[in-house]
């Protein structure tokens, strides 16, 4: 994989990736109420980042985070080199093939495919991408 075709990418692939975050806490925050009551929307992102709850969403969130820097032209640091480019698009590609992903991702993510329609939506749209990446 060159630079190029890493960025392409990551452009591709970020919205879907965005997509899913956001549908992946929505579905956390309804079984979180449900069960403590209702929270703000602050207040829960607290719960989010601090607790170790959702600690397993961590890879998924901070890969977001990175791609978002290295896809940003005006840094004037080291972060958006082609190096981290191509390095975040094959982590993408890996936290999304069966044989790559992360274990402690994988085991909470996987059974919200069965219980949420917009998450499954959702990660279908991530795949796609994925997939289109692995057939060029």
């Amino acid at each position: 994989m060159d630079d190029s075709t890493a960025a392409s990418f990551l452009r591709d692939v970020r919205h879907p990736l965005l997509a899913l975050h956001r549908a992946v806490l929505a579905h956390l925050r309804t079984t979180h109420e449900a069960e403590f009551g209702p929270v703000s929307p602050g207040e829960f992102l607290q719960i989010v980042i601090n607790g170790s709850a959702y600690r397993w969403l961590s890879p998924l969130s901070t890969l977001i985070a990175a791609i978002d820097d290295v896809l940003d032209d005006v840094l004037d640091d080291d972060e958006a080199t082609p190096d981290a480019r191509i390095g975040h698009a094959k982590a993408v590609i890996a936290m999304f093939h069966a044989e790559t992903r992360d274990a402690a991702l994988a085991e909470r993510f996987l059974p919200l495919l069965q219980e949420s329609p917009d998450i499954a939506v959702a990660n279908g749209h991530v795949v796609q991408v994925v997939r289109g990446l692995r057939t060029q």
